[in-house]
């Protein structure tokens, strides 16, 4: 059905709330709050939700959108991005009972556009784009505004260089040297396809890999080297790190940087901290700056590696991985901080519980969920823990994704 809606306030995932007639709620991708619009909405899961098929009374934020179907804040001007992120924390600790904190505004990102150093476009026909959200209708690119200039260079060329019909997706990881990685996610059998990725180290990429295509999701069946470079080097904050295009790393380093760096100035010190869901330690690293000792505990055997060998490579004595799950976590009576920076569905009961149980007195939280992120911060405090620090940080300018960062006392 279509209707008439006034649009009151922005809400997490990138949805505008409004109020039928009947006081029914409705949730409205592409308008702003303070705007007047005609929607398309249909029930989903009990909640009427749709998009802005019209714009009645626009307000004065508004700005020309990108084609790119995945910047769902891209119709709004900066800065008006970062005051309505904010409002969505403060209303993600108010939803999960926190308690009330003074929340500094969103730090932007040092890019607005070009931040990117990792993409994953659909290949189809000579073009390269991405699916429009909740559909597997293919939007083609002239450029993804985004990505960083390494990037931008092979995708402005992509169209020349006559990939086989096999090649379903790609993953393209570039520094700020220049060099790029790239990842094929294909149908085809990673035989067929090593022309193709000569063709690229020719054009100047440095390293290909392959994956098979999964419905499970890329990588999900493993992946190999089809030629060139294996990973090339990125630097986050005040480390140089190796990066695949496989494996996961922020993908907008300009705006970690800064995380890592107000991570050094929350962190109270001490001589050893346990760094969980560790990844391949950026985090544990930059903790060495205030703790004699860091042991990073991730999961992922890959991470491990690579961790270890920039470890190595950065000689970082200090930083000991251990490969384990964190929801056997045991921590350790000489712990003097707990960092966490979990997956989405961020810390379990068992995970909470075995930090709350420990005499560890300092938690700091880097999340990529502002609701699990709330929900915990909310449980800790209702522990005893005093949240010290909340804030936020806008990895994904013209999207409604952002990272968190907090530190927690008993």
């Amino acid at each position: 059905m279509r209707v008439q809606l006034a649009l009151e306030r922005m809400i997490h995932g990138g949805l505008a709330l409004a109020r039928m007639p009947d006081g029914q709620v409705a949730l409205v991708r592409g308008g702003l709050p303070g705007e007047v619009v005609e929607a398309e909405l249909a029930a989903k899961k009990g909640v009427l939700q749709g998009r802005v098929a019209a714009v009645l009374e626009a307000s004065p934020d508004r700005v020309s959108a990108s084609a790119h179907p995945g910047l769902d804040y891209g119709f709004i001007r900066y800065e008006r991005q970062l005051a309505l992120k904010r409002e969505v924390v403060g209303d993600a600790l108010v939803r999960a009972r926190a308690p009330a904190l003074d929340l500094p505004p969103v730090t932007p990102s040092p890019e607005r556009w070009g931040y990117r150093n990792t993409v994953q476009p659909v290949a189809r026909g000579g073009a390269l784009g991405y699916r429009a959200p909740e559909s597997h209708d293919f939007v083609a690119l002239a450029e993804d505004p985004t990505a960083n200039d390494a990037i931008a260079a092979l995708w402005r060329r992509w169209g020349t260089l006559a990939a086989p019909k096999g090649v379903r997706e790609l993953v393209l990881r570039g520094n700020a040297r220049g060099e790029l990685l790239a990842a094929f996610i294909a149908s085809a059998s990673a035989r067929s396809l090593l022309p193709f990725a000569h063709a690229l180290l020719a054009a100047g990429v440095l390293g290909v890999a392959y994956a098979p295509l999964d419905p499970r999701g890329r990588f999900r069946s493993g992946s190999e080297r089809l030629a060139g470079a294996r990973s090339i080097l990125e630097r986050y904050g005040r480390f140089e790190l190796s990066v695949s295009a496989q494996g996961f790393a922020q993908p907008n380093p300009g705006a970690a940087s800064l995380l890592y760096e107000r991570l050094i100035a929350l962190a109270p010190g001490g001589a050893h901290a346990l760094d969980l869901y560790a990844g391949s330690g950026v985090i544990g690293m930059h903790l060495l700056a205030k703790y004699g000792r860091v042991s990073a505990l991730e999961i992922d055997r890959a991470s491990v590696v690579r961790g270890e060998r920039d470890a190595a490579r950065l000689g970082l004595a200090g930083l000991a991985f251990v490969r384990a799950d964190a929801r056997d976590l045991r921590i350790p009576e000489d712990a003097d901080l707990v960092s966490v920076d979990p997956p989405r569905a961020g810390l379990s009961q068992g995970v909470r519980a075995a930090i709350d149980g420990s005499s560890v007195p300092a938690l700091l939280y880097a999340a990529c969920d502002v609701t699990t992120w709330a929900r915990d911060l909310a449980d800790f405090a209702g522990r005893g823990w005093r949240v010290t620090s909340a804030e936020a940080f806008d990895f994904y300018p013209h999207t409604h994704h952002l990272e968190l960062l907090a530190l927690l006392e008993r």
